[in-house]
Parts: C-alpha cells; structure tokens; sequence
C-alpha cells in the first residue's frame, strides 16, 4: 500500500472508528433501557448486566459495521474533497477513481470480519444473553417477593411470606393448584426459590411444614407433615414473555438454521422456508460493505452540501439497503426467488449502483469533484 493508499485509509479510518464507537454504544443503551424491567430488577448485579452488554456487543455489531464504514468512508473522502485535495491528485494525473480501492480493501477486511461475526459469533453471544436473561427473571422472580404480600407471578401458584430475607422466607404460605381437582396449601417455617440450571425451571425449598389436601367430590382431607419438601415449578411463559431472546432464531447456530432448512416430516414448507431465509440473511447483511465500499468514494466526490450531505448520503445509502433486504425476505417468502438470490438482492442492486457512480465519476474525471 503506497503513501496516498495509506493516506486515505487513515481519512476513512478515523472518523470509521468514531461511528462505530458512537453507534455501538446507543444501540447498547437502546436494549439496555428497552429491558430495564430485568436488568435493573432486585436480582440484577453489575456483573450480571456486564455480560449480557458483551453478550449482545456481537449482534449490535452486525447493524453498525456497515452503516459505520459507509458513513466513515463518505465523511473522510468528502474531507478530501472539500480541502481540493482530490483535485490536486487529479492535476497530478492521478483519477479519482484511484481512490476506490481502498475503501475496497477495508471493505473486504470489514466483510470478512462481518461474516465471522453473523456466522459464529453472534449467535454464540445471543444464547449466551438469552440464558442471561433466564437467570437474571428468575433472580428476579425471588426477589420480588415481599413480605405481608401475596406474590402471583408464578403460573397456578400463590406465595406468601411473613419475613423475608438475605437467607429465604420464614413463616411461609404457599397455595398449589396446579392440579383444579386437588389444590394443595402448605404451610412453611422457612422457605425460598432457586434457580436450576440454565432454562425455565426453579425449585421451590420448603422446611419444617405441613401440606395440606382435599380432593373433589372426595369425604377425606390429607394433611401430612415434612422437614424438608422440593417442588420443581416450571415459569410457563413468565421468562418467555419477558425475554425477547427466548425461541428466536438469530441465537440459531448456521448447523442448526441449515438443518432446519431440510425437509423434515416435522417441518412444515413455510418453516422450512423461514429457516432458510434466516441461514441466508446471516451472509448477506455484511456482503453489503462492498457496496457501500463501491459507492463511497463517487458520492464523498462529487457531492455538495458538506457533512451534512455526507451524514444524508449515508442515511439514504443504509435506508436503501434494508428496504431492499426485507424486499429479498417478501420474494423469497411468496416464493418468487429463491432465499439465496433473493436475500442477496440489496448487495446486487447497491454493488451494480456503486459501479454506475465509479464509471461516471471516471468519465467527469477531475472536473467531477465539487
């Protein structure tokens, strides 16, 4: 890489590097607000909410690699233009259309790194946060109850403690009625919840109680006495209505998305369809850096207007992008086109735009740059 090579990577590089940060971290606080329900809960630690920020770090960076190369190739090749730079180069006999292989190559370095990302890292991290966020709701769930209070989030069961505290409750009722036929009440000295394992399940501790029995239509009521009773309760849709994570199929591994993309007699076609569209969507979203890498340079060129140009340059460009990935998602969807063409359709587009301005930029040659 020659010296003029080297001086506009940096030119790219450097206002790249901010949009990435900046991007990075207001989607970062975007997911954190939207489930601040969970993660500042009673259960929460910083601990906890650190890992779920580097579990997710992954996936935002999914959204922000492209927008932030496009935005820092435009900002830093318009800087060029705008201080007459690229018009010195031209009357040095160099085109401008020398220029665009450099925001190539970053591109390609970016695309690489992107599909790395889309394909094993992402996912990883997705799963990583969804468990996360199954432990942290069932913390959660345990430090909600509170004492003189009935506590009711947990499906067919009603809990209610006289104290509570660091160790578990003390003076407990609990009332099951899991089984309508027979409902159970038990009735505790101590009591608490733990969570088990990694999924939806908890277990309920009792100590030192009674349980208490009627069957329906039955003369007999049962009562038998305990030292220690385990209950295994399953949170029913209490984690899967609060985590978002919970059965999608972005924390899908590419195995798993290629898998389900088979026929199976299990699997109905628009299953298997939606399998597919995801598998390919995995390898189209960071492909579209090389477009945006093709469309830099003409736009950052031959532009008026300045940063704020620039900034509604890059709206447009990553606007157009998405428009014409949910286009590609419809076509494959009605069957129209098959998911990988069809999912591959705004980098087609946006490549086949991104060389039109590179020809016409060679053809205006210097005079182009404004």
């Amino acid at each position: 890489m020659g010296r003029l090579d080297r001086y506009v990577a940096k030119e790219i590089l450097l206002p790249f590097g901010a949009a990435l940060l900046f991007l990075t971290q207001l989607l970062l606080a975007t997911q954190i607000l939207a489930r601040a329900d969970i993660l500042f809960g009673a259960g929460v630690s910083i601990l906890d909410l650190g890992g779920v920020i580097l579990a997710l770090t992954p996936h935002l960076l999914g959204y922000v690699l492209p927008v932030s190369f496009l935005l820092g190739a435009i900002l830093g090749v318009g800087r060029l233009a705008d201080d007459r730079e690229i018009m010195a180069i031209g009357a040095a006999g160099i085109s401008p259309v020398r220029l665009v292989r450099v925001p190539l190559l970053i591109g390609a370095a970016l695309a690489a790194i992107g599909l790395w990302l889309s394909t094993s890292i992402e996912p990883a991290g997705l799963r990583e946060a969804e468990e996360r966020f199954n432990e942290v709701i069932k913390r959660n769930v345990s430090a909600n109850v509170r004492a003189g209070t009935f506590f009711d989030e947990i499906p067919q069961f009603t809990v209610y403690a006289g104290a509570v505290g660091k160790e578990g409750w003390r003076d407990v009722l609990i009332s099951d009625r899991s089984d309508p036929s027979a409902p159970v009440l038990a009735l505790a000295r101590r009591g608490r919840l733990e969570p088990v394992g990694r999924g939806e399940e908890m277990r309920l501790v009792l100590e030192a109680g009674q349980i208490h029995r009627e069957e329906a239509g039955a003369e007999e009521y049962v009562t038998a006495t305990f030292q220690r009773a385990e209950i295994a309760l399953g949170l029913g849709t209490t984690i899967s209505d609060k985590n978002v994570l919970a059965g999608s199929t972005k924390a899908m591994s590419m195995e798993e998305l290629a898998e389900g993309a088979r026929p199976g007699p299990r699997r109905t076609e628009g299953q298997r369809l939606g399998y597919e569209v995801a598998y390919h969507r995995r390898l189209a979203t960071p492909l579209a850096v090389l477009a945006f890498a093709l469309m830099a340079v003409p736009i950052a060129a031959m532009r008026k207007g300045g940063r704020a140009a620039g900034i509604g340059a890059t709206v447009g460009g990553v606007l157009a992008h998405y428009l014409l990935l949910r286009a590609g998602e419809v076509l494959a969807e009605k069957r129209l086109l098959p998911p990988a063409l069809s999912m591959q359709l705004s980098t087609v587009v946006l490549m086949a735009v991104g060389a039109w301005l590179v020809w016409l930029l060679h053809r205006r040659g210097p005079g182009a740059v404004r």
